[in-house]
């Protein structure tokens, strides 16, 4: 629900005079006490129409007091956000083991990449595998569902980095006609709805069960853009339909070098970054029965990052401490910045042990405490962040070469800006 900006009503001069300090309590109860006194004293003096109007004067004062001290809503609280929506189905058939190390290496990247756009992305990743027996079977079409939309990216990671590859089918149109149909997208029409999908045989494959022109051409009239991106050269990749993938889509055809996005460029920044987020960690309050678990999820993908390379690591700590890396499920820090969420009504069992002893108002101090902690931390992390990505833009641009991250963030940029965001050098 939208928050109006300014809840301060226009006051009557009639009303100011009444009632010079409306908004205070104290105000308040002089401007009644006034409007009560000369009322009883000149009731029987003023005609009736003046002694209408103080009291509707009187009315208007209390009104407005009790507005005035009505829980205000900042502009910062206001959510403004708009959804964007992004599927990824990679093929993990035996071939793209580096498209799938690729991704792992590189996500945090993209996720860097939209917390640039403004108004702030509130961000859903949804994740599709095709091509591996293993894991499906024939009548699904080898199609994964991994993970549907969710705001949980370190779910969505541990999932990428749970990923496994073998051989088989690659069926291009069924896995796209999955993404369109059993994805939870966005129903407002603001939002951003966008599939990447990556692979490098023939889009053509079971075309008689789901062709990829219908399929993608069903999709663009729901408002989902298809980019496709095929692993390989840009010839061989147009001779397999993969550019016909993206034109009826309304969406980017990229090829890409497999291996390019596995490289890892190092920066003198990214042992800060690390370091900064360890401090950041610390402000974490799991709370609930997620909690625990919550806790021991993110240090997990901390942990999986690192093994991906120092750049892998640096890059999450930088997503880590924009808008986009929101853990309210299980934080209780983030929860208390949700609308709607009171702190009062967790129960003392799903607090930390550390809290269960504390009155309401200790817990609310401890916990806004650890907030100002934590934008202090991110602040100082976002600063070092813009360092670092002018360093590695830097390093990059003479590699002539086009990696899935390349590929993810040129399209995911152009198209936000074609629904109306703009992107910004800062967070």
């Amino acid at each position: 629900m939208t928050v109006p900006t300014n809840t301060t009503a226009t006051v009557p001069s009639t009303a100011k005079r009444a009632c010079p300090r409306s908004r205070l309590q104290l105000g308040r109860v002089r401007c009644a006490d006034r409007t009560s006194q000369r009322t009883s004293e000149n009731v029987t003096a003023r005609p009736a129409g003046v002694t209408r109007a103080v009291l509707f004067a009187a009315a208007l004062c209390l009104i407005i007091a009790l507005a005035a001290q009505a829980p205000r809503v900042s502009a910062t609280t206001i959510d403004e956000a708009r959804p964007v929506d992004l599927v990824i189905a990679l093929d993990t058939s035996g071939s793209m083991t580096q498209l799938i190390d690729s991704a792992r290496a590189k996500l945090w990247e993209v996720v860097n990449e939209l917390a640039l756009a403004k108004p702030t992305p509130r961000l859903r990743v949804g994740l599709l595998t095709y091509g591996t027996p293993q894991l499906s079977t024939a009548a699904q079409g080898w199609v994964v569902r991994q993970m549907d939309l969710t705001d949980d990216l370190d779910t969505i990671y541990a999932r990428m980095m749970a990923m496994t590859t073998d051989g088989g089918d690659e069926y291009v149109g069924w896995v796209l006609n999955d993404a369109v149909k059993t994805m939870s997208w966005s129903t407002d029409p603001k939002a951003a709805r966008i599939v990447f999908v990556a692979g490098n045989e023939s889009a053509d494959q079971a075309a008689e069960h789901f062709n990829f022109r219908q399929v993608a051409e069903h999709a663009r009239q729901l408002g989902i853009i298809i980019n496709a991106i095929y692993a390989g050269g840009e010839a061989a990749g147009i001779s397999e339909h993969w550019n016909e993938v993206a034109l009826h889509g309304g969406g980017s055809y990229t090829a890409i070098d497999m291996a390019q996005g596995t490289v890892q460029i190092a920066t003198p920044h990214d042992k800060v970054l690390v370091e900064l987020d360890v401090e950041l960690n610390a402000t974490y309050i799991p709370y609930g029965i997620r909690g625990a678990q919550g806790k021991a999820n993110q240090q997990a993908q901390d942990a999986n990052a690192a093994s991906m390379g120092e750049q892998s690591r640096a890059s999450r700590a930088g997503a880590k401490a924009g808008k986009l890396y929101n853990n309210a499920y299980w934080d209780l820090v983030d929860a208390c910045r949700q609308e709607g969420f009171k702190l009062d009504d967790v129960r003392k069992d799903d607090l930390p042990e550390k809290m269960r002893s504390m009155t309401i108002a200790e817990r609310k101090a401890y916990v806004d405490g650890m907030l100002k902690s934590r934008e202090a931390v991110q602040k100082r992390i976002q600063e070092v962040n813009i360092a670092r990505s002018q360093f590695l833009q830097d390093a990059q641009r003479d590699s002539g070469k086009t990696s899935l991250d390349d590929a993810l963030r040129r399209a995911i940029r152009e198209q936000l800006q074609s629904k109306g965001f703009t992107f910004s050098d800062e967070r």
